[in-house]
C-alpha cells in the first residue's frame, strides 16, 4: 500500500513539473496577441529605441543654447555670437523617462573672433547641466494600412515560429556538433571531409555550407557562432516562464520589428530643468574709459586686474515635439530666472564705456549714452525673471522648410541703487531650414527678424535686429566614423 502511495505522489510530481514547464507557442500566441493595428504596432522596446532617436533632432527653442539635442549650436546677431554644446544621458534602463543633459556655451562680443581677443571687455565660458523628465505616453505613428498590418503580422508569426517548424534544429545535440564542426575547422582537423562528416548538420545551414564549400572559413566560423547561440538562448529560455516571455518580446519580436517596422515620426512631451553656470570675466583697457578721466581712473583702480563675478540661469521648460507624415512641429512654454553683474545687463547697446556722472562716480555708459550703473557696483547682483514662448512648424513635402516665433518677457527681480533696467519683450520670426537624410535630421538653420530686447511703451524700430542660428546633432559624426571602419 504505502508502494502504491509513494510511486502516486512521484506520478502526480512529474504530471505538476511538466505543466509548469514553459510552452513556446503558447507564450508566443500571448505576445502575438498584444499586436493591435491602433494600439501595438511594433514591439515595445523597439518603439522605446524610436523614441529616444528625438533626442537626436535639432529643433531650435527661445534660448541660443542647443538644449533638445546632443548636438552642437551656432547663434549669432549684431551684438554678440553665442557658441554652445550639449548631450542628453539616459539614466536608467532602456524604458527609463529620465535624461541627463551636461553642455557648454561661450559668449564673445559682436563675433567669434573675439573669443580669443585680450581687449574684449566681456567673454565668458558657461556649463550647462540639467534633467529632462518625458511625461505623458510616447509614441510612434502608423497609416493604419490594414493590409499591410495583417501581411506583417503574418510574416512575423512564420517568423517567430521557426523553432516550432524545426523542432530538430532547436536542440543542445545540435549544439554540441555545432561546437565539433567549429573545432574542427579551428584545428583544421579533416578540414577536406568535414562536408561528409557534418552532412547531417549543414543541411540545417545551407548558406554555412555554402560558405565552407567555397573555402571561406572564417565567416563560415562567424556564422557558426551566432547559430550556437541563437539556439543555446532559445533553451536557457525555457528556464523559466518569465525568461522565456523576456526572450519572445525582446529577442525574437524586437529583432523582427526592427527589420520589418511599419511606423513613422513620433510623439512626445518632456519637462526639462537647467541650470547655467558661468565665471563672466571683465577686462578693461583705455579703450574702454572716458580719455578725460583716464589718468584719475587707472590711479583709482587696477586696469591689469581682471574682475569677475558668477552667472548663473535657472530655467523650466515644458516641450512637446511632433514628427508626422507631413509636418514637424514643436513648441516649448517656460520661465528663467537670471543673477549675474548689471553689465550682463540684456538692454545693453554695444561696448559699454566708463565715464563720470554729476556726482564724479565712475559710471558704466552704452553707446546709446545710456547710463547703466556705477563700477563700483560691478560686483553686486542683478536678478532678472523671463517668460518664453517659442514654435516651429516645417511643413514641406520633405519637411525641410517651415517658419518659427520666439517671443518674450523679461522683467525686473532686484538690482543695486543706481542700476538701469527696465521690463522688455522679445519677438523673432523666421524661417526655418532642415537639411535630412532617410528621415534623420543633419542640420537645422534659422533667419530671425524682429524685435529683441525692446523696451515696453518704446520705438520698437530702434530694437529691430536679426540673428542666425545653426544647429548640427552629433550623432551624423559617429555614424560617419561607423561607416568609415565598416
Amino acid at each position: 500500500m504505502k508502494t502504491n502511495l509513494l510511486l502516486f505522489l512521484v506520478l502526480i510530481f512529474s504530471i505538476n513539473c511538466i505543466a509548469q514547464k514553459p510552452d513556446y507557442k503558447t507564450s508566443l500566441d500571448n505576445a502575438l496577441n498584444k499586436y493591435d493595428i491602433k494600439k501595438y504596432a511594433i514591439q515595445d522596446t523597439l518603439l522605446n529605441e524610436n523614441i529616444a532617436k528625438a533626442f537626436n533632432y535639432v529643433i531650435f527653442s527661445s534660448s541660443d543654447l542647443v538644449s533638445n539635442a546632443s548636438a552642437f549650436g551656432y547663434s549669432q546677431n549684431e551684438e554678440k555670437t553665442n557658441i554652445s554644446i550639449s548631450t542628453n544621458l539616459r539614466l536608467g534602463k532602456e524604458l527609463s523617462p529620465l535624461y541627463a543633459r551636461v553642455g557648454a556655451n561661450a559668449t564673445g562680443s559682436k563675433n567669434v573672433f573675439e573669443f580669443y581677443s585680450d581687449d574684449s571687455w566681456n567673454n565668458n565660458v558657461s556649463f550647462n547641466i540639467g534633467l529632462i523628465l518625458k511625461v505623458g505616453k510616447s509614441s510612434v505613428f502608423f497609416k493604419g494600412d490594414k493590409k499591410i498590418f495583417n501581411e506583417v503580422n503574418s510574416k512575423r508569426r512564420i517568423k517567430a515560429s521557426e523553432p516550432l517548424y524545426k523542432i530538430q534544429k532547436y536542440d543542445k545535440k545540435i549544439v554540441d556538433r555545432i561546437k565539433d564542426l567549429k573545432q574542427d575547422i579551428l584545428t583544421i582537423n579533416g578540414i577536406d571531409k568535414i562536408i561528409t562528416v557534418y552532412s547531417k548538420l549543414l543541411t540545417e545551414f545551407p548558406e554555412i555550407k555554402k560558405l565552407i564549400e567555397g573555402r571561406n572559413y572564417e565567416e563560415a566560423y562567424s556564422k557558426l557562432n551566432s547559430e550556437e547561440k541563437k539556439i543555446q538562448d532559445f533553451l536557457d529560455a525555457h528556464k523559466s516562464q518569465s525568461k522565456l516571455d523576456t526572450y519572445i518580446e525582446n529577442e525574437i519580436l524586437y529583432e523582427f520589428d526592427k527589420n520589418n517596422d511599419i511606423t513613422y515620426g513620433y510623439s512626445l512631451k518632456w519637462f526639462d530643468f537647467n541650470l547655467n553656470l558661468g565665471n563672466s570675466t571683465y577686462k578693461f583697457s583705455e579703450s574702454n574709459i572716458d580719455e578725460n578721466i583716464f589718468e584719475e581712473f587707472s590711479n583709482t583702480f587696477n586696469l591689469s586686474e581682471d574682475i569677475n563675478k558668477l552667472k548663473s540661469v535657472l530655467s523650466f521648460n515644458f516641450n512637446h515635439s511632433h514628427n508626422a507624415k507631413e509636418t514637424i512641429w514643436y513648441y516649448q512654454i517656460g520661465a528663467s530666472i537670471s543673477s549675474g553683474s548689471f553689465l550682463e545687463n540684456v538692454l545693453i547697446n554695444g561696448t559699454p564705456k566708463i565715464v563720470q556722472n554729476e556726482n564724479q562716480d565712475f559710471i558704466f555708459q552704452d553707446e546709446d549714452n545710456q547710463r547703466l550703473g556705477s563700477f563700483v557696483n560691478i560686483k553686486e547682483t542683478l536678478k532678472t525673471g523671463a517668460f518664453n514662448a517659442y514654435g516651429a512648424i516645417f511643413f514641406t513635402k520633405k519637411k525641410n522648410f517651415g517658419f518659427n516665433l520666439s517671443v518674450g518677457h523679461n522683467y525686473l527681480i532686484d538690482k543695486p541703487d543706481g542700476t538701469f533696467y527696465k521690463n522688455n519683450f522679445t519677438t523673432l520670426f523666421g524661417p526655418i531650414f532642415r537639411q535630412q537624410k532617410d528621415g534623420e535630421t543633419k542640420l537645422t538653420f534659422g533667419i530671425d527678424l524682429g524685435w529683441e530686447n525692446a523696451i515696453y511703451n518704446t520705438k520698437v524700430s530702434d530694437n529691430f535686429t536679426g540673428r542666425i542660428r545653426v544647429g548640427i546633432p552629433f550623432n551624423i559624426y559617429s555614424k560617419k566614423k561607423n561607416e568609415k571602419k565598416s
